[in-house]
């Protein structure tokens, strides 16, 4: 059984935050932003990954050795661990791991329209399922989104890009593992091939 560790901030609770610490490939990317909002969130980012990084080795790991991959930071000193980030509005949340796990927060916005943007966006049974309960869906809603989002992200993508549907009968029924934990006002999900749980850590400030 894999037991995730997520990690979770607030980007407003951290302010001023340095760059001096990041890698050469991590200042690269930093260079092509020019969001005061996305740089702080950047770096927040990779801060919480070297803490995280830290928890699973047991020992310090520094920032400066997390390097920028094509799509996702990876760390550079600990090849056998797997990252994962996610960001939703004020909320950062980070997974360090010995398998692969992607994870995926988002915001829980109420949405005016969340029967439109259902059949918009999700798989016809999926939409279903959510709508099915008016007092529910937008709970649903949100389970669906991030569960798809963390299954591309742990590299489980069959089944989420080509059309196929999470539900079956009513129930989510996947051929991978995940967990998912409502927390105040945002939902957040993991998922991964392997049977897994999740832990929710808050570390307010860095």
């Amino acid at each position: 059984m894999l037991h995730a560790e997520v990690l979770l901030t607030q980007i407003s609770l951290n302010p001023s935050l340095s760059s001096d610490s990041l890698s050469a490939s991590s200042e690269a990317k930093l260079a092509t932003m020019q969001s005061p909002a996305r740089v702080q969130q950047f770096i927040l980012g990779r801060m919480l990954l070297a803490q995280a990084a830290a928890r699973a080795l047991g020992f310090d790991y520094a920032v400066a050795d997390i390097e920028e991959g094509e799509f996702f930071p990876y760390l550079s000193k600990a090849a056998h661990l797997h990252a994962s980030i996610s960001h939703s509005g004020d909320s950062l949340g980070v997974t360090v791991n010995t398998e692969r796990v992607g994870l995926d927060i988002e915001s829980c916005r109420p949405k005016a329209n969340i029967a439109k943007l259902t059949v918009f966006a999700l798989h016809q049974d999926e939409a279903r399922w959510v709508n099915t309960v008016e007092a529910e869906s937008q709970e649903r809603f949100y389970l669906l989104w991030t569960l798809r989002e963390a299954a591309f992200k742990a590299g489980i993508r069959n089944q989420v890009i080509r059309g196929s549907s999470l539900v079956h009968d009513q129930i989510i029924r996947t051929d991978w593992h995940w967990c998912s934990e409502r927390e105040q006002q945002l939902r957040v999900s993991i998922a991964a091939k392997t049977p897994c749980t999740m832990v929710l850590i808050h570390k307010p400030c860095l």
